[in-house]
């Protein structure tokens, strides 16, 4: 089952790095060896964060080996979603698909349970 991710869950500031959510999501850790070499594509993480001074959501990618990191899409949350479910199909999709990530709906019984801020009412 994937997850159920609020966007109002990414307001909060991170205080070392000004411009961006303290919360991020992480997709995946790493590109198995076998993607790796399909694609043509190097060993990354990929997480979804906010934008806070642009308001969009970004996917980036962090390439752990060069401490680099590339934003691969940019705009609102659910395109953001669509865009990272994507992503975990392509590379680890012979592993077998996996149920999408989906946008908190702000009640049950499709609610972020810790980070949605309408969850107790």
């Amino acid at each position: 089952m994937g997850l159920i991710i609020c966007e109002l869950g990414f307001e909060d500031e991170d205080v070392n790095r000004a411009g961006y959510s303290m919360r991020e999501v992480d997709f995946y850790a790493l590109v198995p060896y076998d993607s790796q070499r399909r694609y043509n594509i190097k060993n990354h993480r990929l997480s979804l964060r906010k934008n806070l001074m642009t308001g969009e959501f970004e996917v980036y990618r962090f390439y752990p080996d060069e401490e680099r990191e590339e934003v691969v899409f940019s705009g609102d949350f659910e395109d953001a979603l669509e865009f990272a479910n994507n992503e975990c199909n392509r590379y680890w999709g012979h592993l077998g698909r996996r149920e999408p990530d989906r946008p908190c709906q702000h009640k049950y019984p499709i609610i972020d349970r810790w980070f949605c801020p309408k969850r107790d009412g």
